[in-house]
């Protein structure tokens, strides 16, 4: 499984949560910064150098401005739907997702 941790604790906007997150995951620079773009890269597959499974571990939420934070927390719940696992608390996160998942895509047509 790859593993890797973002530190949050200087995340002002939106753009940093998902630099910080395409980044780790060895995105394409034309990598869209919006949460459609992640399910297709995370879900799907086939955009990013790293791949499936994989766990993301983001800490000093708690130091995060709201808007960073809100944006992961939309981020990580649409991503649920698809079948990664996400915990949320108000100074950490974990997503989790297995090499299997892209079966639930069939389920949200």
């Amino acid at each position: 499984m790859n593993v890797f941790e973002l530190d949050a604790r200087h995340w002002q906007t939106p753009a940093d949560f998902y630099n910080s997150l395409l980044r780790k995951l060895g995105a394409p620079d034309w990598h869209g910064e919006n949460i459609n773009a992640l399910v297709d890269s995370m879900i799907v597959g086939d955009i990013n150098t790293v791949t499936l499974p994989l766990r993301v571990v983001a800490t000093g939420l708690d130091s995060a401005a709201e808007p960073a934070f809100d944006e992961l927390i939309k981020a990580f719940s649409a991503l649920a739907r698809y079948g990664a696992v996400a915990h949320i608390t108000s100074d950490r996160a974990t997503l989790e997702i297995a090499d299997d998942v892209s079966p639930f895509l069939y389920d949200k047509a």
